[in-house]
């Protein structure tokens, strides 16, 4: 396999060797000793060069003059060049930048730092040159679309002018012409660079108000009578017309140049044009520009009515004033441009070039930029290995373009494999330690996937620190936006699951050799513990599944982190290890909501809904610990449909919606119940607004109207609050008459607001029921980051005080309580 070159150049043949011995194992290197040495090597190899070193300090031509060099050259586009230098100065390093470097390295060298920002920098410089592609293809494709439509519109006006397809474009091509040529020789007007392209693209336009004129005059092969000519001179007031009353950009600065090219286009220095007989530079010059390039084209091209003229007799005809008067500079400006106008159009393959220097403008300057962004990312990657040196995480980031694969520091030091390889479907020493079995069944696996799966989990054996482990991959997967089915991203994750493997292939034998209990000794364990915990020796985990399957139609032992289970069948229990949980499910990924997963980390029990085909199953999983080691245990059942007549779907869907209401609506205020915050809300970690709500005075409700009115008021209350929530904020009835309620994605300014709205619209509530009760209610809210159980306490705070006065809302200010 051929390496990426690069080229040091460098007077000390000590720190030329250094530098080859530091990076000879990620590039084949090649030396030279001065700058005029660089020069000659960079007019032969810079297409195949990755980088080229530079030392500032060189005998002859220094690194600045080499960098001047190639900047003139336009060499730097091609060949990142990093500076090497002891100077610390600050003045060096700014003019290094200035000049067009991509880095900036001083010695002494520290080899781990050179190799990542060398590697850093041809990254980056590959993925800018990507990018300029990209945008400059985008751009072009953009240009082009609008082009063909305008190109479409022009050649509708055309075709019933009965022109031969290419009037718009000579008039916009002479226009540009003419444009430029003016901007040369005089300051008179006020036209930027920019205002060119916009006149030309709306010189096109200038004949667009004769879509409206009657096609058999515009078409008649003789002379127009004076009614048919008058009816022709229409046109510049309806094209004006047709652009002024765009519903959408009027307000354009190509609209507006557009509209004055239709309307003033046939005007005439002298005063002797029409429609306004506008005369000197009362004419706006986009119009007097177009009109000198209308004419030229008119008179060069075949119409129905003559035959084209020579570019010498229409260059004669218009300074004889056979067609109207014109600016005296333009006319100067038509000489200067005559021998070009004579050419005709250029090809339309250029137009990329000139859109390549646009792009190219984006990044001018951008050198230094592009140098903090190396050094951003060495930063970076710094912080990375600093957190997963803490965690011993195991993570690894591949991108196709540029290919390259970075190891976390843990995985690096784990597998004796460099923490970035380069080519990586190419590297040796890669494919040999991955072995093909795992290569070829990775790449099968990405071949299987939809562009919709972005998530890959594989159990796969690695040799870590020698030893070969069982292993388990997660792995994020980015899809290419412009290769159908091309992978552009992995990041993933390498989790040693060799003693977590074990510990459940140790309980699979342990329920297998156990004596099957004849009679159950003990009641079923408590599912529904308060603690949502089962704790239990592994001697004692037989009795629990035998204790259990005569109550659930499968019940399975799951360790969420690694995805493996163990199934008791009737030819006894069962690990499935490459055949993961979530398979159960048809899934080829985790699923969105892992019940096992939330059951463990919470110590709550989690229940939820799933389908196998077109069968519906109820599954709850506890957390259960088995010598201290937290597993969960899933239980499930399938929903039965009633045998009662009518649809079967309507017979599921009520079920499901019964089962929801017994679970988590609270019966006397039909919102969500205490269990809910409990078991869904409490433990959740994020930046949320929140707030706790109590309804005033309520035990003088229940005392003086009694306890019916007390039930109605805290339903009508939370129904009233619950229709101007948003579906996605949750209303809970925290206890007796307080509730709690949880936004999701709210403002902090708004916070304030719309609990006072809410608080409005109790205080206007009325009871037809019981006309003389008036009810208000107190807010408590807080807006932060953090555990929801941590907010609800500020909100809490915020509460005690809104009840103090009644009838109104406190939000919480952390920087306020403190102070007090």
């Amino acid at each position: 396999m051929e390496r990426k070159k690069l080229l040091i150049a460098d007077d000390s043949e000590m720190n030329r060797a250094i530098l080859a011995n530091m990076l000879e194992q990620d590039f084949e290197i090649m030396e030279v000793s001065d700058g005029k040495e660089a020069l000659a090597a960079l007019q032969i190899y810079r297409k195949d060069l990755s980088a080229l070193l530079l030392d500032v300090v060189m005998p002859g031509m220094d690194g600045f003059q080499v960098l001047e060099e190639m900047k003139q050259r336009q060499w730097l586009e091609d060949v990142p060049t990093v500076m090497i230098s002891a100077e610390t100065s600050s003045s060096y390093i700014d003019q290094a930048f200035e000049l067009g470097a991509a880095d900036y390295i001083n010695r002494p060298f520290s080899a781990t730092v050179v190799r990542r920002r060398i590697i850093n920098t041809i990254l980056l410089h590959t993925r800018r040159q990507e990018m300029m592609d990209i945008l400059t293809s985008r751009v072009y494709r953009q240009e082009k679309s609008s082009e063909v439509m305008l190109s479409i519109l022009n050649f509708a006006v055309e075709y019933r002018n009965g022109e031969g397809g290419s009037h718009m474009s000579g008039v916009e091509y002479l226009t540009g012409l003419l444009l430029r040529r003016l901007l040369a020789v005089t300051e008179q007007y006020s036209l930027a660079p920019e205002d060119v392209d916009l006149i030309c693209t709306a010189s096109g336009l200038h004949d667009i108000g004769k879509l409206l004129v009657p096609e058999d005059i515009l078409q008649k092969p003789g002379k127009l009578t004076d009614e048919e000519f008058a009816i022709i001179k229409t046109h510049t007031k309806l094209g004006a017309q047709i652009l002024s009353e765009l519903p959408m950009h009027r307000n354009e600065k190509l609209v507006k140049y557009a509209i004055e090219i239709c309307r003033w286009h046939h005007e005439r220095w002298n005063g002797e044009g029409y429609p306004d007989g506008l005369s000197g530079d009362h004419i706006p010059i986009a119009a007097q520009v177009v009109s000198l390039a209308d004419a030229y084209d008119a008179l060069t091209s075949k119409r129905s009515y003559k035959q084209a003229l020579s570019h010498e007799k229409a260059i004669e005809m218009i300074h004889n004033g056979e067609c109207g008067s014109y600016n005296p500079l333009l006319l100067r400006c038509l000489d200067d441009v005559s021998d070009t106008a004579k050419q005709g159009m250029k090809d339309a393959g250029q137009t990329v070039a000139p859109l390549r220097r646009v792009v190219e403008e984006l990044y001018k300057g951008q050198d230094l930029a592009a140098a903090r962004m190396t050094q951003q990312l060495e930063d970076a990657y710094a912080k990375q290995d600093f957190f997963t040196s803490l965690s011993d995480e195991l993570w690894f980031d591949y991108t196709a373009q540029p290919s390259s694969l970075h190891l976390s520091r843990g995985l690096a030091e784990q597998t004796g494999l460099p923490s970035v390889i380069l080519e990586p479907l190419q590297s040796p020493t890669l494919q040999m330690y991955l072995g093909k079995e795992l290569t070829e069944g990775l790449e099968r696996q990405l071949e299987g996937l939809t562009l919709e799966e972005t998530r890959l989990d594989l159990t796969t054996k690695l040799r870590l620190r020698g030893r070969l482990r069982r292993c388990q991959l997660s792995v994020q997967i980015t899809w290419s936006a412009r290769k159908q089915k091309r992978c552009a991203a992995l990041l993933g994750k390498v989790t040693d699951i060799e003693n977590r493997s074990q510990c459940i292939e140790q309980l699979q034998a342990e329920i297998q050799h156990a004596e099957t209990p004849q009679t159950l000794s003990q009641p079923p364990l408590p599912i529904s513990a308060s603690n949502g915990v089962i704790r239990i020796t592994h001697h004692q985990l037989s009795h629990l599944f035998h204790t259990y399957q005569p109550l659930f139609e499968t019940v399975r032992l799951v360790d969420p982190g690694i995805c493996m289970q163990v199934t008791p069948g009737p030819d006894g229990p069962s690990v499935r290890e490459n055949d993961h949980c979530y398979a159960l499910w048809c899934n080829k990924q985790r699923c969105e909501r892992c019940i096992s997963q939330d059951a463990v980390r919470t110590r709550q029990i989690q229940n939820k809904v799933e389908s196998i085909g077109k069968d519906m199953y109820y599954i709850i999983a506890v957390c259960i610990e088995v010598d201290g080691t937290p597993y969960s245990l899933e239980c499930m059942n399938p929903i039965r449909l009633d045998s009662s007549p009518g649809g079967q779907e309507e017979h599921l869907l009520n079920q499901l919606l019964m089962r929801n209401r017994q679970v988590y609506m609270d019966s006397a205020t039909q919102v969500f119940n205490r269990r809910y915050y409990d078991e869904q809300l409490r433990e959740l970690s994020g930046e949320y607004a929140v707030a706790m709500i109590d309804v005033d005075n309520f035990k003088q409700v229940n005392d003086r109207f009694g306890h019916a009115a007390g039930d109605a008021a805290l339903y009508r209350v939370a129904q009233t609050m619950r229709s101007l929530l948003r579906s996605s904020d949750a209303l809970v009835r925290y206890g007796g008459d307080e509730f709690f309620l949880l936004f999701q994605s709210l403002p902090r300014a708004v916070l304030h607001q719309k609990l006072e709205v809410l608080c409005c619209a109790v205080r206007e509530l009325k009871l037809p029921e019981f006309p003389e009760l008036h009810l208000t209610i107190s807010a408590g809210g807080v807006h932060g980051q953090g555990r929801v159980r941590d907010l609800i306490l500020q909100a809490d705070t915020a509460l005690y005080e809104a009840k103090i006065k009644k009838d109104c809302v406190v939000v919480y200010e952390e920087d306020a309580n403190e102070a007090e």
